[in-house]
Parts: structure tokens; C-alpha cells; sequence
């Protein structure tokens, strides 16, 4: 199903998060200069934005059992380097160490995303590259 722009289906919203999630694991991955791209609050706050949602964290996404553990444990390392170092700079962060904890966990987690593919961002998929059948009517 092609989706209306103005009014995206549950599933393509969760299809986009996932594919946006992706991407910021690919700047965690990235480790200091992840920090770089994004900046300190940026390296959080990206991440946040998407992960604390109610179907992420009910399972209900359009994240796979492996994909939901994965990005549940960055944000739990990235939730105590952010109590570990609060009011930190950017440099005070690079030289905790915290990036270079975090980046091999962001590939591996990455590199499960890319297993599976990216999804569409505008056709409803039951699996990345597998379009949700539309029933016809006889």
C-alpha cells in the first residue's frame, strides 16, 4: 500500500522509525566522531528521541526480538555514560571512554539492521523489500 504523505499509516511510522534508528546507530558507530557530527547533546538526544516510544518498547515495532534487544542495551549504556558524566563537555565525554564502549555494541546493532534491510519509506512492507499483500476482491 502506497502511503498518503499527509497521513502515514502505524506501520509506515514504525517502518521510518526503524529506518531512522538505523541511522543514528550509524553515528554511534562512528565513535568520536559520531560525537563530532551531532554534538554532546545531539549523541544522546537523537537516540532518545526514538527509542522511548510504547511500541518499541512493547515489542510491537516494526523492530525484530534481536533489533529491540540491541538498541534497549544502547540506550542503557548510553543512559549511564549520561549519569556518569553529567554536565559533561564534548571533550570531557571523548576522554571518559564512553564512546569507545558504546561504538562496537552501535555496529553490531547496525550491522543486525542491515541483515533484515532498511525499509520502505513509502510502501507498507511486512519485511524490508516485502510489500504487504493487498487482498483483492472477487
Amino acid at each position: 500500500m502506497v502511503a498518503n504523505i499527509e497521513d502515514p499509516s502505524e506501520r509506515l511510522i514504525e517502518q521510518r522509525f526503524r529506518n531512522r534508528i538505523y541511522e543514528i546507530l550509524d553515528i554511534l558507530a562512528d565513535c568520536d566522531a559520531g560525537v563530532d557530527l551531532v554534538g554532546i547533546r545531539g549523541y544522546f538526544n537523537l537516540f532518545e528521541d526514538f527509542v522511548h516510544r510504547p511500541s518499541i518498547e512493547m515489542g510491537l515495532s516494526a523492530l525484530s526480538r534481536d533489533e529491540r534487544a540491541a538498541v534497549l542495551e544502547i540506550a542503557d549504556l548510553l543512559e549511564q555514560a549520561s549519569e556518569a558524566n553529567p554536565d559533561f563537555t564534548r571533550n570531557e565525554f571523548v576522554q571518559s571512554g564512553w564512546p569507545v564502549r558504546i561504538a562496537p555494541r552501535a555496529r553490531e546493532a547496525r550491522d543486525l539492521f542491515l541483515r533484515r534491510g532498511l525499509f520502505s519509506e513509502k510502501v507498507e512492507e511486512s519485511e524490508p523489500g516485502q510489500p504487504v499483500a493487498i487482498p483483492t476482491i472477487r
